[in-house]
């Protein structure tokens, strides 16, 4: 809890404590931005028990908040495992609490301050912009939103990610602490793209995940899932389930970035959450750094500036999940098959040229693809009319 006091002006005022919000905490810091800063979470979503996992370039150097690293990927078929060295790049995953006092080390850094408080509402007067909160107001010269209170021009999610996970340790070494299980595909196609995710900590202590990308938002028991891959295909017979989670989350490659001359959205509702295969750490780090060099240099706030061709692609791979996940599964495998894995990381955080695109695309079956891009153009023409019928913000629907 800050001894702040609300009323009193700050610098930057950051909305929410997760990812999007620490990690751009924590590049303001590291970019040399002068504070004051204020952090304001209210704790009604608590971090220290998550973990993101994602992948980083070893150009970046190290990290304090990165709690494990590999060198390796497993994708695993009824076919057989493939092995998939990294030279480039190092997965990687963040648990909550060492993400959190990182986050903490930076505020310290540069005159920061954590409010315990629950933030009503923000505004843009023009020469400050005002957060009210329960504890009372905050001023300040920009505020980022990662809670969500800037207006929305959200569309309808394309599909939904539905995701169970384990973190267990068992009573006999069963995993390679080399190696992660990126995507375990030996469970049933059905409703959806789906397969298990396997984190080692050590070889007797990972979490292991079941994840589903489909048209459903429902969640499916782990029981009938998760126990038994864990006995048939890792031999963990003997285990005991440490802590559990579980979520959904919609999947929109067309999210508009809302802001104001002062707000600017953060994180997940500013885009930053890859539509295709749910990953937004990496995503959301790069905007963190775009926004604290925009600032330390004086340049207008906007951002990492995605190019249109990405939410495009993700449209059409979720466009398959729904239509035909058994293909889109094995394209999935095809696509590390015939390609390096640094370049699928590559190509997978946008950073790939055009041509690095283009070999990607050509690397995948083209019919199934084409039927689903032709999809997308169908539905995405749909969707933008209905929407802007129904936004006044883009001129279709009645004014305030």
């Amino acid at each position: 809890m800050s001894d702040l006091r609300p009323g009193r002006d700050a610098r930057y005022v950051v909305l929410g404590g997760g990812a999007g919000g620490s990690l751009l905490v924590r590049a303001m810091a590291d970019a040399g931005v002068r504070g004051p800063i204020v952090l304001v979470d209210n704790g009604s979503t608590p971090i220290e028990d998550r973990v993101w996992s994602s992948w980083r370039p070893l150009t970046d150097g190290p990290d304090s908040a990165v709690s494990g690293s590999w060198r390796r990927l497993l994708i695993a078929t009824d076919q057989g495992e493939r092995v998939l060295g990294l030279r480039r790049h190092r997965y990687v995953a963040v648990r909550g609490r060492d993400l959190r006092a990182a986050t903490d080390l930076s505020l310290r850094r540069f005159s920061g301050e954590r409010l315990d408080a629950t933030v009503c509402a923000i505004r843009d007067d023009g020469d400050r912009a005002v957060v009210s909160t329960d504890a009372g107001e905050l001023r300040a010269d920009v505020v980022f939103d990662s809670v969500g209170l800037l207006p929305s021009s959200r569309s309808t999610a394309h599909a939904w990610m539905a995701f169970e996970g384990w973190e267990i340790e068992t009573t006999e070494p069963a995993f390679d602490p080399g190696s992660v299980r990126l995507m375990d595909f030996r469970v049933p196609q059905d409703d959806g793209v789906t397969f298990l995710h396997t984190l080692p900590w050590t070889s007797t202590h990972a979490l292991v995940e079941f994840t589903r990308i489909g048209g459903s938002s429902a969640r499916t028991s782990s029981e009938s899932f998760l126990g038994p891959h864990l006995d048939r295909s890792l031999g963990a017979h003997g285990y005991r389930v440490l802590r559990r989670e579980q979520g959904v989350l919609p999947l929109r490659p067309f999210v508009h970035r809302r802001s104001t001359a002062r707000c600017l959205a953060l994180g997940a509702t500013a885009g930053m959450v890859k539509a295709s295969t749910g990953y937004g750490y990496q995503l959301m780090r790069q905007d963190g750094a775009r926004l604290a060099q925009q600032l330390r240099d004086g340049e207008r706030l906007h951002g990492l500036a995605r190019r249109p061709r990405h939410p495009a692609m993700d449209a059409v791979f979720l466009e398959l999940a729904r239509r035909d996940p058994t293909t889109l599964a094995a394209a999935l495998e095809q696509l590390f098959a015939r390609n390096s894995a640094d370049l699928v990381l590559r190509f997978l955080s946008e950073v790939t040229t055009p041509g690095e695109d283009a070999r990607m695309v050509s690397s995948l079956p083209v019919s199934p693809f084409l039927r689903a891009a032709i999809g997308t153009l169908t539905s995405c023409s749909g969707s933008r009319r209905a929407h802007r019928a129904a936004d006044p913000v883009l001129g279709g629907g009645p004014g305030p």
